[in-house]
This record gives C-alpha cells, structure tokens and sequence, in this order.
C-alpha cells in the first residue's frame, strides 16, 4: 500500500430518510452463527460500552520528558499501531462496519493517540521519529493518509505542528465514528435474538430473563440505550450510513426496534417515565418505515 489515495473519504450527504418497508431481519450485515449461539448469548453481557473502550490508553505510569527520548521505543511503539491504524482505514474505506472489526477500530484510536501524544509532548523529536520511520511503509502511509485528509479539508497540508495535531485529530475522529458504527452492527445482531421471526418481540424470553437472569438482561437494556442515543447522533450529524447504499436505513430500523424492545421492558419492571419516553421516540422514528 502506498499513499492516502487509496482510501475514500467523501463526506456523506445530507439525504431524507427512506420510506421502505421494515427490513429488520433482511439486513443481515453479519448473521450470529448458530454454533456460537450459547456463547453469544454469554458474552453479551460484556458488551464493549463507548466510555469504556476508548478511554485514552495508559502507556506509562509517569508522562517522559524530552530527557526520557527513545527513538526506539517510541518507533517500536508507532510500528505496532500504524498497521492497525492502515487495517482500519482500510475497513472504513470499504464501508465494513461489522462488529468484528471493534477490536481493529479501537487499537487504531490508541495508535493515533500515541501519534498525537509524542508530537505534543516534544515536535522534534516527533521530526526524528519520522526519520527514523522513513523505511516504514505503514507509518509513511498513516502520515500520507492523515495529512491529505487536512489537505481534503482546508486546502492544503499541515504546515506546522498545531496543523498535524489537527490533521490527527480529524482521523481520530473518522475512527471514532467508525467505532460507534461498528457497535451500533453488534447491536443489530443481539437484538433480533429477543425477536421472533414473525418481528414481534419475544416476550416470552424477556420475561424468561426478567426471572432468571434480570441482571444480565439489564446490562444489555443498558447497551441497547447508548447505543440508541449514539445512532440519533449520527443521525443529526448525517453521517448514519452504516451498511453501504442503505443510506441510514438500517440504523433507524435498529432504533425502532430497540424502542419496541425497551417499551416491553420498561412496562414489565414498571419504569413509566422511561417507557413513556421510548414509546414517543418508537412513534417518531417508525414513521420513517412501514412497519410489519
């Protein structure tokens, strides 16, 4: 690979939400193996949450100085990450926000982190790192790849070191939202379990788990509603195309879905403020969809 050339970033347009049909258990971005079903089911409890998966990473105990400058480390470092950091435009480039890809999308946030981190804490020795790194082709790609995005956005490459800050963080920021994607399609895929084929909600299994196991279930209750109110933001932002020429459409499908799901479970533990709220947010967003 070589350059940013490969990799698309057109900005996605503002367009009206479609009016088709609901084709909730037709958008099967990945479908859960029914091998795997067992196990899925016992590790959605420890669904990654936002909050909890890109908090800043934690690579010493005690911020270096330029005194503690090691080309070395540093560029052991910076190796490791940039080709996560490639893996990851890569997938954002194709549209592929499968839930699998989480792991990819967080290791790339860190990477960039570490980028930004080294060229904060002393500009020259980030100029010798990229000396050093010159022979890199994934590190020269990640540089090429960020500092074309700037170009893409003001006209031309970042000059100086508060540009190239810059330049990291509008990557960083492409990677966040591929992130939240990525969870929004985990999401996809656990809710249908609590489904029936028919697209009615299967209330006999919430109530099933309400008895049995009312804390896991609502450890997912809990998932379903941040990543809810992250799909509503994408929303806003115009950025909710998480499947490629489906223009949104599965993100609000989930979002109804989810709100039918949190109204049954908000009625059974007898929460009225929250099923109040979700049965407004289930009225507004399915207006967008025919329902079946």
């Amino acid at each position: 690979m070589s350059g940013s050339d490969k990799f698309d970033f057109d900005s996605l347009m503002d367009e009206e939400l479609p009016d088709s049909g609901d084709d909730f258990f037709l958008f099967d971005s990945e479908e859960p193996d029914d091998k795997n079903n067992s196990a899925n089911t016992d590790n959605s409890d420890k669904e990654l949450l936002p909050d909890e998966v890109i908090s800043e990473p934690d690579y010493s105990t005690q911020k270096r100085t330029s005194a503690d400058f090691s080309p070395d480390m540093d560029a052991l470092l910076l190796t490791a990450q940039s080709s996560m950091i490639i893996e990851a435009m890569k997938y954002i480039s194709q549209h592929d926000f499968k839930s699998k890809n989480i792991t990819v999308f967080t290791e790339a946030i860190k990477g960039i982190d570490l980028y930004m981190k080294i060229l904060e804490r002393n500009p020259e020795n980030f100029k010798k790192l990229t000396a050093v790194l010159s022979s890199d082709q994934d590190c020269m790609d990640v540089q090429n790849i960020t500092f074309n995005l700037y170009r893409n956005v003001t006209g031309e490459l970042p000059q100086s070191d508060n540009h190239k800050l810059k330049a990291f963080e509008l990557i960083k920021e492409k990677l966040n939202n591929a992130y939240n994607k990525s969870l929004i399609t985990s999401s996809i895929v656990s809710i249908k379990k609590f489904y029936l084929l028919s697209g009615s909600v299967d209330m006999m299994k919430i109530d099933d788990a309400l008895h049995n196991n009312p804390d896991g279930l609502k450890i997912q209750i809990n998932t379903f509603m941040k990543h809810i109110n992250i799909g509503r933001q994408m929303i806003k932002t115009g950025n909710a195309e998480i499947a490629k020429g489906m223009k949104g459409k599965e993100l609000n499908v989930f979002i109804v879905k989810a709100a039918q799901l949190l109204i049954y479970y908000f009625g059974r533990t007898g929460d009225a403020e929250h099923q109040h709220f979700y049965s407004k947010l289930h009225e507004n967003f399915k207006k967008y969809f025919v329902i079946r």
